[in-house]
């Protein structure tokens, strides 16, 4: 479709104005600004990043077959618009199989490869072990709403160019932000994360990020191609405008479960609180 160039800094223009940017975002400041995270704190975001991880590899996937039932239904899909689905179904395929390097060398094999599997494992299990809590509470409003938004974005053709264009946005930013997180988590004055080892999924996601992001902005064979015409254009900025307003809510409740037990504490905690304030003023 022409002018998939100027459709996609728009959909780029919706993120940075959701606030989903550095160094706007309270979540990405409080993260570089804390300078310990107690185990109760970690594991209530690593709980929700958890749910996110999984509704949102689940649903794009579900988006991919509305998208294949609409190029099911036409007798000759353009191959500019396949090639953008083979670029989606490689970029979501990484959260299923780890296709890409980055992560196949890494991953550990089978299903437990599986991203929102090889988190709960590999972060998730070790904060309830060092916490206690093996209960987990209700989710935050803003991460609730946000996976429901998912659920609806599955049944649309266009859902998965949503979420792949505005999660890969920022899923840099916010792998960077949980390696500051879980790398100050303490349990009696040692660092529960230390091994070299120990966080080898947000490490992994830091260096495959940037090509995925690459990806699905690509001018020719990103997102903005699963688009057939004016009509779908519009549609698109519509969906990707709310959801990125949805993200935007579930980094704050991400932020305030790391300002508000923390900003009793020193005085780098005491500026994320007023930065975070600030910010949201």
């Amino acid at each position: 479709m022409p002018g998939e160039t100027a459709l996609d800094e728009q959909v780029s223009s919706i993120v940075r104005a959701a606030g989903l940017v550095r160094p706007g975002n309270r979540f990405f400041a409080n993260a570089r600004l804390v300078d310990d995270v107690p185990p109760a704190n970690a594991l209530a975001v690593a709980r929700q990043w958890e749910a996110m991880t999984k509704a949102f590899m689940f649903t794009t996937i579900g988006g991919l077959g509305a998208a294949a039932r609409h190029f099911a239904a036409q007798e000759a899909p353009g191959r500019e618009t396949l090639a953008a689905f083979q670029t989606a179904f490689r970029v979501i395929g990484d959260d299923l199989d780890n296709l890409a390097d980055d992560f196949g060398a890494v991953a550990p094999g089978g299903a437990a490869g599986i991203h929102y599997l090889w988190w709960a494992d590999s972060i998730v299990a070790p904060l309830v072990k060092a916490s206690g809590e093996e209960s987990a509470p209700a989710l935050p409003a803003g991460v609730a709403r946000l996976l429901e938004a998912m659920d609806a974005l599955a049944d649309h053709r266009l859902g998965a160019a949503v979420q792949l264009r505005v999660v890969e946005a920022i899923a840099l930013d916010i792998a960077v932000a949980f390696r500051r997180v879980y790398s100050k988590v303490q349990v009696g004055g040692e660092k529960l994360f230390a091994d070299s080892d120990a966080l080898v999924w947000i490490d992994a996601h830091i260096k495959a990020e940037t090509s995925h992001a690459k990806s699905v902005s690509d001018e020719e064979t990103g997102m903005t191609a699963l688009v057939e015409g004016e009509e779908d254009a519009a549609e698109l900025l519509r969906l990707a405008t709310g959801y990125a307003a949805h993200w935007a809510d579930a980094l704050d409740d991400f932020a305030d479960q790391l300002s508000g037990p923390l900003a009793a504490g020193t005085p780098a905690q005491a500026t994320a609180q007023a930065t975070a304030q600030a910010s949201a003023s």
